[in-house]
């Protein structure tokens, strides 16, 4: 079946990107919020862009027309957030997290997790076995402007020590222990599942 997407809605775009771009990274973004408490939100339009300088790219859109999503309003008065790679232990949570709530209201209580110290300015999920600090980077208006494309400079890496090994001064991360949460369509999530290493050709 062919559809053309000059003849479809915004939404029914939407359905069929995120049904077919699978599966999908999350980044799980907690920001600070004006009232010094914390926002927690997941977005799946997101990309590592360029290694250096080590940015990333996360779709961010509005809760309504003139209305900022929560994340975004942080990001663009603090300049920076926690960017955190949810495993597969984690999807109750990350789902959670995804709530429309009032500005200045914190996703955390309802999730069950809890806060540990990271950078001199935020801290980062403590059940979370991957989180980057970034710096607001750049961004770009897109379309209508009900979206932005937000570059993120990773400034900031933890990464849970039962991940790594060193081999030959190389870093490895183990992704079978990390099991990094994917986000599918529709309200479904992917776990890692089955791998296949295959040497690449020089």
């Amino acid at each position: 079946m062919r559809f053309q997407f000059d003849q479809l809605s915004g939404n029914q775009r939407y359905h069929l990107i995120t049904q077919t771009i699978t599966p999908r990274p999350i980044a799980w973004i907690m920001t600070k919020n004006e009232n010094e408490s914390f926002n927690l939100a997941p977005f799946s339009y997101f990309a590592p862009i360029s290694s250096d300088p080590a940015l990333l790219m996360v779709s961010i859109g509005n809760k309504t027309t003139d209305v900022a999503k929560d994340t975004k309003h942080n990001l663009v008065r603090e300049k920076e957030c926690v960017l955190h790679v949810p495993n597969g232990d984690l999807v109750n949570a990350v789902n959670q997290s995804a709530a429309t709530l009032s500005y200045g209201e914190s996703e955390l209580p309802t999730t069950g997790l809890s806060l540990t110290d990271f950078t001199a300015t935020l801290p980062r999920i403590k059940e979370a076995k991957v989180a980057l600090h970034c710096k607001l980077f750049d961004m770009h208006t897109l379309g209508n402007a009900s979206f932005n494309a937000i570059y993120l400079e990773i400034t900031d890496l933890y990464v849970d020590e039962d991940l790594v090994t060193e081999e030959n001064a190389r870093i490895y991360i183990n992704n079978e222990k990390l099991n990094p949460l994917a986000r599918l369509g529709g309200d479904d999530y992917a776990l890692l599942g089955e791998t296949v290493t295959i040497t690449r050709p020089n």
